[in-house]
């Protein structure tokens, strides 16, 4: 396999290469199917959020959620504190992927998970 296909498959979150077969001039990779990651509490992630939700503070999951408040920056690193259901409640500060450093936006509350990606566990 050459190093460059090898290294971004490797970089990826949901890539399993363990069951990579060899032949002579080919290979077989065999990617399992992608479930929906699962949040634990008390753990933290890099996480991008659906642009509904981005800066929408009219939205009715907002004001019943998360009293008229919504997060700022599409890309947050979050801490888990609580899970209900499909919603999970976070503390989270925003993030700028490509420079991999913080924003001073912080905002703490309920997030849909069928809304959110996830791009890292930290």
């Amino acid at each position: 396999m050459r190093q460059l296909v090898k290294d971004q498959l490797n970089s990826c979150v949901f890539a399993d290469l363990s069951d990579t077969v060899e032949y002579k001039d080919c290979y077989v990779i065999r990617i399992p199917k992608y479930n929906k990651p699962k949040y634990d509490i008390g753990r933290m992630y890099v996480i991008t959020v659906g642009n509904e939700i981005v800066n929408n503070t009219t939205s009715d999951f907002s004001i019943t959620k998360n009293n008229g408040t919504a997060p700022k920056t599409p890309c947050l690193k979050i801490y888990v504190s609580k899970q209900h259901g499909k919603l999970i409640y976070v503390n989270s500060i925003g993030f700028d992927a490509k420079a991999y450093q913080d924003l001073p936006n912080i905002w703490s509350g309920w997030l849909p998970l069928d809304n959110i990606g996830l791009l890292a566990k930290l």
